[in-house]
């Protein structure tokens, strides 16, 4: 089967935005490590939430920063 068009893009753009979150993730976490924030795990180094509930993980991890002492 030939691969339409719209679907080439979709997996296309559906990769490049993984490859962006990878990297995005990737730095946060480096972050979030070297200045000792305790974060839930299932919010960064490639946790789930980040990615199925994006919008409660970034809020989760917004207020483990300003928690901190």
């Amino acid at each position: 089967m030939k691969i339409p068009k719209y679907i080439e893009k979709l997996i296309n753009t559906r990769a490049n935005l993984a490859s962006q979150f990878n990297d995005a993730d990737y730095r946060l976490s480096k972050w979030l490590d070297k200045n000792g924030i305790e974060a839930d795990s299932c919010d960064f180094h490639g946790g789930v939430e980040a990615l199925v509930n994006p919008w409660d993980s970034a809020k989760r991890v917004k207020q483990a920063i300003e928690d901190k002492r």
